[in-house]
């Protein structure tokens, strides 16, 4: 069958071109095979485990509010966003009937006596090690309360400091001895992938040089890539990444790019 009449028979079933030439060249057998659903394995997420509290409450005729609240109450603490859209999906699919009586939610406001201090900042501070950064003033005053109160605070900064002095130093035997004494521990599957690549690791603790430079550039083609991705073709991809990297050259023309 020609391009033409692949093209018409992909628009008539509104599918693209190239899925309309995959199911114009199936076999019998590829064809009866769509007749028998695939068993794919279910994904867990986070919500799986409130599916049945959101569903039961609903059931109950309790508001997507109260629903919204008591969850995270539960422990929810991933997106908000997520959690609403959740909420609605579960409302839209099993309860077409049910009103929807969602408001936005309220801010959480804490009182002015109280110091809330979040997690990503409390790990910012115990693994900033750049002493030219400026740490977060609360948390110095709280920390030892913090540690007394979380005795994994300490653990973390131990295990992190311990890495760190390893990797920046010049004894790559001493990897080793840090997978020995942290391989039973809450960081099993980090020895574990260090083991993979024990020797890369070790490699890059006894030598200066440093794949950073071609990194860094790597990532200067990727993000030009997806700038120009399906539009702008290859050509205009050539000059983009030869005006990137080579307008430093002292003989560099930019005349030559036209």
């Amino acid at each position: 069958m020609d391009n033409k009449r692949i093209n018409t028979i992909a628009k008539e079933f509104n599918i693209s071109q190239p899925a309309a030439k995959k199911y114009i060249n199936m076999t019998e057998d590829e064809i009866q095979s769509l007749d028998q659903p695939r068993n794919y394995k279910k994904r867990k997420t986070i919500m799986d485990d409130y599916l049945n509290i959101i569903y039961k409450m609903m059931q109950d005729g309790i508001s997507d509010d109260i629903i919204y609240y008591y969850i995270q109450h539960k422990g929810y603490i991933d997106n908000l966003n997520s959690l609403r859209k959740y909420i609605y999906l579960i409302e839209k699919n099993n309860f077409p009937n049910r009103k929807a009586n969602f408001y936005y939610p309220i801010k959480t406001v804490y009182p002015e006596d109280i110091i809330v201090i979040k997690r990503n900042n409390l790990l910012k501070y115990l693994l900033t090690m750049n002493p030219k950064i400026e740490k977060d003033k609360i948390i110095h005053e709280h920390i030892e309360i913090i540690k007394e109160k979380y005795p994994v605070v300490d653990k973390v900064k131990e295990i992190f400091h311990s890495f760190h002095s390893i990797l920046m130093g010049d004894d790559p035997n001493k990897i080793d001895e840090f997978i020995e004494n942290y391989q039973e521990s809450e960081i099993e599957s980090f020895c574990e992938g260090i083991k993979k690549d024990i020797t890369p690791v070790k490699n890059a603790i006894s030598y200066d040089e440093s794949s950073g430079f071609v990194e860094g550039n790597n990532n200067k083609f990727k993000l030009i890539k997806r700038i120009l991705y399906g539009r702008a073709k290859l050509v205009n991809l050539e000059m983009k990444c030869k005006l990137a990297f080579l307008f430093r050259l002292p003989d560099f023309n930019i005349l030559d790019l036209i």
